[in-house]
């Protein structure tokens, strides 16, 4: 008599731990599955045209109608590189030579890995309200690639962790442009926005 009712409360013992632990794993599956998607990488298309094999294809006229400016605000940089636009444009400041402000763009080599790094820095210092010098991201109109604003340094950074480059576009250092205000050189931030967006459009296969 006193086997068998031993033998009953081992079993009721295993029975009881073995449906305990399967509670726990249980619990704790959802909690691993939002680890995945948070770090997920975005779905991209195809910018091949844009980051891998640019070419600066895009003229003052069309450039104008996207930056809101009229055409003889606008003129062509005689110091043109390979691979990258140049363009001048008035009404944001002068240069320490006294000419209109340049702006540019093009692709440069990175690596996925660092791409990934850097955006994800973004977003957990976007996360903790922390703007170093108005740092800042935001995605993209196309859903599929990061604008990073570096506007103490007059630049923004487009990234795409489906690719080893990223794109750069300069609009100038305030205190390089003796006479931009703060305000212009706002504006000039939003309008290069507007124009990477329209990159990313142009080129997204």
């Amino acid at each position: 008599m006193k086997n068998t009712v031993a033998l009953l409360l081992i079993t009721l013992f295993i029975a009881c731990k073995s449906e305990k632990k399967e509670s726990t794993i249980t619990s704790s599956t959802p909690l691993t599955k939002d680890v995945k998607t948070s770090n997920s990488t975005l779905e991209s298309g195809n910018y091949s045209s844009l980051l891998i094999d640019f070419k600066c294809d895009i003229n003052i006229s069309e450039l104008a109608q996207v930056l809101k400016v009229v055409e003889t605000d606008l003129s062509i940089s005689e110091y043109q590189r390979d691979g990258e636009c140049r363009f001048n444009i008035k009404g944001f400041g002068k240069n320490n030579l006294g000419s209109a402000s340049g702006i540019s763009w093009g692709p440069f080599l990175t690596s996925k890995a660092q791409n990934k790094k850097e955006i994800e820095s973004y977003l957990e210092r976007k996360k903790e309200g922390l703007k170093i010098m108005g740092m800042d991201i935001q995605l993209s109109e196309t859903e599929d690639c990061y604008i990073a604003y570096q506007p103490g340094h007059g630049r923004m950074l487009i990234y795409n962790e489906n690719y080893d480059q990223a794109f750069l576009m300069n609009y100038g250092i305030r205190s390089a442009n003796n006479d931009r205000t703060k305000e212009q050189h706002e504006a000039l931030r939003l309008k290069m926005t507007d124009l990477a967006n329209y990159l990313l459009k142009k080129h997204r296969k």
